[in-house]
């Protein structure tokens, strides 16, 4: 297990020391933007298909739904469940996962030609609140974030990222990846990271990183991961060191849900509508 280590405290210029001198989005200026229709207040799971198609679920109903980001337009939907908290989804380019919070994965192969290939699996996870599912090609797994801490374990101030092996279809013994969450507080602020839109009655709330969504950056093979609790991004290399901090502006990012990436390494952000109205974000990787 690879813990996620604090050693380089970043300023929003992001300079680090391991030779990636600067975050590769404008979170300012998305280069698309649409407003998704109201079927999907809750979006929560998001996963690229083509490059003008993603697919995405909403928390309350077991529905996939196909969206092209290019038009604004809904293209399809797509049934595998009835009801449930439908919080992670992922595709492989053959098979599309979906993670249910409480730890069920469904498989749907062949998707979406195959109306009947589902095939779901209760996983063994030391936490009762999964929200994140993305594809690691480079390792042929599923990453799982756990939103909550571990039960029954030491460590509660740390949150997990499992690894879902495709070819064994197991759950790795260990997670793969493990963040300390008073540890990243503690480089937040000396950062000058601020919470945002985190007060309730006035009294800011404790610094509390729930992963929401993550996905494996397709150019520099890097692992973003969003807490909506915190209007948080962070991205971590593979030795689960930390390489960039950066909060998400309440006013344009109500409660991100959703991150995937195209393979040129186009970034997409979804938003739950909280309130509001959900959107979609569309960012072009800078040189």
């Amino acid at each position: 297990m690879r813990k996620i280590f604090f050693l380089v405290l970043l300023q929003q210029s992001a300079v680090n020391c391991f030779g990636q001198t600067k975050f590769n989005y404008d979170l300012d200026k998305p280069d698309i933007t649409h407003q998704l229709p109201a079927v999907l207040n809750e979006i929560s799971g998001l996963t690229d298909i083509d490059n003008d198609h993603i697919a995405c679920v909403q928390d309350e109903l077991g529905i996939v739904f196909i969206y092209n980001f290019r038009s604004g337009e809904m293209v399809s939907q797509h049934r595998f469940d009835s009801v449930g908290d439908f919080e992670g989804l992922t595709y492989t380019g053959k098979s599309l996962y979906i993670l249910r919070s409480d730890g069920r994965l469904t498989e749907w192969n062949d998707f979406p030609t195959n109306k009947s290939s589902f095939i779901h699996s209760r996983l063994s996870l030391a936490t009762s609140n999964n929200e994140g599912l993305c594809y690691d090609p480079g390792n042929n797994r599923l990453l799982i974030a756990a939103k909550s801490k571990p039960q029954n374990h030491d460590e509660k101030s740390e949150r997990f990222i499992y690894g879902y092996d495709l070819t064994t279809k197991k759950i790795k013994d260990q997670p793969v990846y493990s963040i300390n969450v008073e540890h990243l507080a503690a480089s937040a602020k000396v950062s000058g990271i601020k919470q945002e839109g985190l007060t309730t009655k006035g009294a800011t709330k404790p610094f509390n990183f729930r992963p929401a969504s993550l996905a494996v950056h397709p150019v520099t093979d890097d692992l973003y991961v969003i807490s909506a609790a915190d209007q948080l991004l962070i991205v971590i290399n593979r030795k689960g060191e930390i390489l960039h901090m950066r909060t998400l502006s309440i006013e344009r990012f109500a409660k991100a849900e959703g991150i995937t990436f195209l393979r040129n390494g186009t970034m997409i952000i979804t938003n739950e509508a909280a309130g509001k109205t959900p959107n979609l974000y569309v960012f072009e990787m800078k040189p």
